[in-house]
């Protein structure tokens, strides 16, 4: 499998132990010591200074301290040509310690969720909100709306390998609509979307017209097109 690291999350910390220290090298500049870093594959943060390159593993027992001077460098997320989706790699769930704060991909730093949302360690770049009641697909996105938040978009492995460990046996909807038949499901922002059940979507094996013109995540994690008007028990709302 061939994988290529994009980019890096700089964080305003310092790790504190050397237990998941793998090597420390001499490099002549920092874009040096982050290419070393992505073509480790066991590499996941990357500490530079003064030509010293310090590659650190992925560990459950980091001991992380904020620093405002001294920054470390951690894979934001990579992308897999099998599978053609991204995939984002672990952001240390102890950096946020309180489940009301995530990490912000966007401001690289904790932030508070918004009122009624919470982290999950499992996920700790995001900040979920779920209810009960049976829903259709426009029902579950006007909720979201109204915490101000969206509907789920559970983009990445990760997040779906999330759901039917957090919410066992339950379906539930996602951000994701067609409004043709032959059109390819995705995301709000344009990006396809990936994770989809054996031999989904089918529109029910109907070649005509189009009757499943939303998506679910299944209780197995995997994605399922649905009629829209259909109704779930489960609603599931996030904010970044």
């Amino acid at each position: 499998m061939d994988v290529s690291y994009d980019t890096f999350l700089v964080m305003n910390y310092i790790i504190l132990n050397n237990e998941s220290l793998t090597v420390k090298i001499k490099a002549v500049n920092k874009f040096s010591c982050l290419q070393k870093c992505s073509l480790e594959p066991n590499c996941m943060y990357a500490f530079y200074e003064r030509y010293e390159c310090v590659l650190y593993a992925f560990s459950d027992t980091y001991n992380m301290t904020s620093s405002n001077n001294s920054q470390i460098y951690a894979k934001k997320f990579r992308k897999t040509e099998e599978q053609n989706e991204i995939i984002l790699e672990n952001v240390d769930s102890k950096v946020c310690n309180m489940s009301s704060e995530f990490w912000s991909l966007k401001k690289n730093s904790c932030e508070p969720c918004k009122p009624e949302f919470v982290k999950f360690s499992e996920v700790p770049f995001l900040c979920y909100h779920h209810t009960g009641g049976f829903k259709t697909f426009a029902q579950s996105k006007s909720y979201c709306e109204t915490k101000t938040g969206v509907l789920f978009l559970p983009k990445t492995k990760q997040e779906r390998d999330f759901f039917p460990k957090k919410f066992p046996g339950k379906k539930a909807y996602v951000n994701s609509m067609i409004t043709k038949l032959g059109e390819k499901f995705k995301w709000p922002d344009g990006t396809n979307v990936f994770g989809f059940d054996w031999f989904q979507p089918d529109n029910l094996r109907w070649p005509w017209f189009l009757i499943e013109n939303s998506l679910i995540i299944n209780s197995n994690g995997y994605f399922h097109d649905f009629p829209d008007n259909r109704t779930f028990d489960l609603t599931i709302c996030q904010h970044d």
